[in-house]
């Protein structure tokens, strides 16, 4: 069975960012939907792409499975910081969460970025050919994808399809505790490693550090030995 792309739709931080405030004032999914038709309406005029760009929204923030309760938690919380890049990291991670074509995408660029391989719409999508099949579909959802990364600030455009990335430094420990909780989750291991933790390509615009002390303090992990290093897994 072939996988579900679903985000067809390129989405910007004024959305994302109207759809996590209203999880936060505690609206129910159907107030949620009212208010965001409310809100696309004004800048998107076709009721396909509205609905459709609305869908994707809420699937990030609204409908979160049960087991990610706890990460979506972390990343409302960050948002409520009000702070840009404290949004921009709980963002990514739910959208990590409710997307696999996103998280494929970005790990695209995450590994032509670290072999500072030449990073384009082509190779982006030859790459994404490779994993998910050359459907119709896959390939606008690309572009959408990248316009996505363009409008939320972490690519950056050289000229017309090649790009750079955009780096930001994450100080805020509790970004760093969501992106750890969040990698864990994807990435389905028993454990990892604070190197696989601290270089992922999930997250190629995020430079931070992992400190052990601090995800102790959150509860969510459990540290074990493996071969004379730490490893991180999360508490059951």
């Amino acid at each position: 069975m072939s996988k579900v792309i679903g985000m067809s739709r390129n989405i910007n931080l004024d959305w994302l960012n109207e759809t996590a405030n209203l999880v936060l004032a505690g609206k129910s999914e159907e107030e949620i939907k009212e208010s965001l038709n409310e809100y696309l309406g004004f800048t998107i005029n076709s009721p396909t792409n509205l609905r459709k760009t609305r869908e994707i929204l809420m699937n990030i923030w609204v409908r979160t499975e049960e087991k990610d309760f706890a990460i979506k938690k972390l990343a409302l919380d960050l948002v409520n910081t009000n702070k840009a890049l404290n949004k921009l990291v709980a963002h990514w991670c739910m959208m990590l969460l409710a997307y696999p074509v996103f998280g494929d995408i970005v790990t695209a660029i995450g590994k032509m970025a670290d072999k500072q391989f030449d990073i384009t719409t082509a190779q982006v999508k030859t790459r994404m050919f490779d994993v998910w099949g050359e459907r119709s579909t896959l390939y606008h959802s690309i572009d959408k994808n990248i316009k996505t990364l363009k409008d939320i600030g972490t690519l950056g455009t050289i000229k017309t399809g090649l790009y750079k990335v955009e780096k930001f430094d994450i100080e805020d420990e509790r970004a760093v505790t969501l992106i750890v909780a969040t990698l864990l989750t994807l990435k389905e291991k028993l454990y990892m490693r604070i190197e696989e933790l601290e270089n992922s390509y999930e997250f190629y615009p995020f430079k931070y550090d992992v400190n052990l002390e601090n995800l102790q303090m959150s509860g969510m992990f459990s540290f074990d030995k493996f071969g004379g290093e730490i490893v991180i897994s999360i508490r059951g």
